[in-house]
């Protein structure tokens, strides 16, 4: 129960403020991409490069921890796309998106924040690890499928051009803020790049307004996605496997191969890997259902439930592994 009061509880009370804020019109909801803004352009970007470029090589290349990212993300993402063609009979490439709806976390602005604010400034690394190895892993993924069957359909089955994929996957992956500072990061760590004083400074300071802002922001958000709640375009057998997969069949993988398959000694670490694998979907999955068309009226719903039902089920994993 001191779990429940020290970690839990202090986070989402942030959130909770936020949403307070909203119902309460003592600041005007659409201020959320604002707030957005700032933690994604801003401060985000300047805690994940300062955490990273001072970072010991040796954790950058924890090999456990990023193979366990990597076979957790995979697995889930084609459970979830053989469920979906196989039992629900939906189409190919679009049952790839139900596969990132299940296996993208919101990670910037729920993630990296809850863990900060729950196991200190330490816990940035290990997140920013996992950040980078969705992103790569999904996005990937996600843009391949979609940009191979529209290359098949529009040239109707003659050869894909390569290099215009390639550049839409790099794109989306590499020059993101988030990603962006990542990289940045782990090339100063690797050659030691000696960068001034002031610049570590600037970071240093401007980084942790990234997870109480952030934290905030849902809240602030959450109070005025009302009218999402009466979307009726969804299934409701869909629905509730969508949640189960993403808010607990991904977080049980996770648990099973860091105590089991790869064990990890450090117990921050290990989680790391379980609680990002509990966020709820990430609002950047709206992003591509936009761009291809696909779930577009299904996606805002889903994001708002796995939203809503991950402060209950995140709790519970926190409870657990904390103690």
């Amino acid at each position: 129960m001191g779990t429940m009061f020290q970690v839990v509880i202090p986070i989402f009370a942030i959130i909770l403020c936020g949403f307070l804020a909203g119902r309460l019109s003592l600041l005007p909801t659409h201020g959320t991409s604002s707030l957005n803004y700032f933690v994604y352009y801003f401060a985000l970007p300047a805690l994940l490069f300062f955490s990273l470029s001072t970072a010991p090589i040796e954790q950058i290349t924890n090999t456990n921890f990023i193979i366990i990212n990597l076979v957790i993300t995979l697995i889930c993402f084609v459970v979830t796309v053989a469920i979906f063609k196989f039992i629900f009979k939906k189409k190919f490439p679009e049952v790839t998106m139900y596969g990132m709806i299940t296996t993208y976390g919101n990670t910037g602005f729920l993630g990296i924040p809850l863990l900060i604010a729950a196991f200190g400034q330490e816990a940035a690394i290990p997140a920013a690890i996992a950040t980078f190895i969705y992103d790569l892993t999904v996005i990937t993924l996600i843009i391949v499928f979609f940009e191979a069957a529209k290359a098949i359909n529009t040239k109707n089955g003659r050869k894909v051009k390569i290099v215009p994929m390639f550049g839409s996957i790099v794109k989306p992956i590499l020059l993101n803020p988030i990603n962006a500072s990542l990289v940045f990061g782990i090339i100063v760590a690797f050659l030691e790049i000696p960068l001034p004083e002031s610049f570590y400074v600037f970071t240093e300071v401007l980084g942790p307004a990234a997870g109480p802002t952030a934290l905030f922001a849902l809240g602030l958000g959450l109070s005025g996605e009302r009218s999402i709640l009466k979307n009726k375009e969804y299934n409701v057998s869909e629905f509730i496997t969508l949640l189960s997969l993403k808010l607990i069949f991904l977080p049980l993988l996770a648990i099973f191969f860091v105590y089991i398959v790869f064990p990890i000694d450090d117990n921050l670490w290990a989680t790391t890997i379980i609680i990002l694998s509990a966020l709820p979907t990430g609002a950047i999955v709206y992003v591509f259902a936009e761009k291809y068309n696909t779930l577009v009226k299904q996606v805002p719903l889903y994001i708002l439930a796995t939203t809503l039902i991950s402060i209950i089920t995140i709790s519970i994993f926190l409870i657990l592994i904390v103690g």
